[in-house]
């Protein structure tokens, strides 16, 4: 009883949170920038151009998180876990080549992200993010901007765009123009097995074989020596 009593003001302050959302229109909310929530820094949390390294701990009521041009390289799976009230994410100008999909999952309540002008690697590893930019171009408000910096010839190109994901995310990897298909890999590899089988079974066969035949063969010419040596043909 006494851990809800302790809860209370929290749960209060979501319920708050969530009528005003509900009064004012999304739009009118998009406008919105820190301090202009509540009144209050601990809903929007402001860390831009700090040379930050990984993402600061919010709160699990920052509604708007800025984390622009920092150095940001990695978004662990479950850095937004807590945070269900954020709406409005900006990631844009960091050095991130790929994001887990799942830390962006946890963000139910997530209307706006930025996530452009970071150096995002366009291999295999990156299609889980691209499936969800596809499925969320409407939240990522510069899409346009989310592109390729590598390899060379996707460089310059939108992740989202059609051609990369029939190119790369079709059952295989890519690294620097040559496509190995996993099916092909497979076959390789099992005929590969196959092989290494076979010579160790031959190997094998042509050991016993020689244990048995050679020594009868030598058998076989000792009496021929003896007769010729008791000729006295030397």
């Amino acid at each position: 009883m006494q851990n809800v009593i302790s809860t209370l003001p929290s749960i209060i302050l979501h319920l708050l949170l969530y009528i005003i959302l509900a009064v004012e229109s999304l739009e009118d909310y998009a406008s919105l920038s820190c301090g202009a929530l509540l009144g209050g820094h601990r809903y929007c949390l402001d860390y831009s151009n700090r040379s930050l390294l990984l993402p600061p701990d919010g709160s699990n009521i920052t509604t708007i998180l800025d984390l622009s041009y920092n150095k940001i390289k990695t978004i662990a799976r479950d850095k937004f876990k807590s945070q269900r009230l954020l709406m409005k994410l900006d990631l844009s100008h960091n050095e991130i080549v790929n994001i887990d999909p799942t830390a962006l999952l946890q963000l139910r309540s997530l209307s706006e992200i930025n996530l452009g002008n970071n150096p995002y690697i366009c291999e295999y590893a990156i299609c889980p993010f691209r499936n969800w930019l596809d499925s969320n171009k409407r939240l990522v408000k510069d899409v346009d901007d989310v592109t390729c910096s590598g390899p060379q010839h996707f460089r310059g190109r939108k992740v989202v765009d059609a051609e990369i994901a029939s190119e790369m995310c079709r059952n295989g990897t890519i690294h620097h123009g040559f496509e190995i298909n996993t099916e092909t890999l497979i076959g390789f590899l099992i005929l590969l097995i196959m092989i290494v089988i076979v010579l160790a079974i031959f190997g094998i066969r042509e050991r016993l074989s020689g244990r048995v035949v050679v020594p009868a063969l030598w058998s076989a010419r000792i009496p021929v020596l003896a007769a010729r040596g008791g000729g006295g043909a030397l």
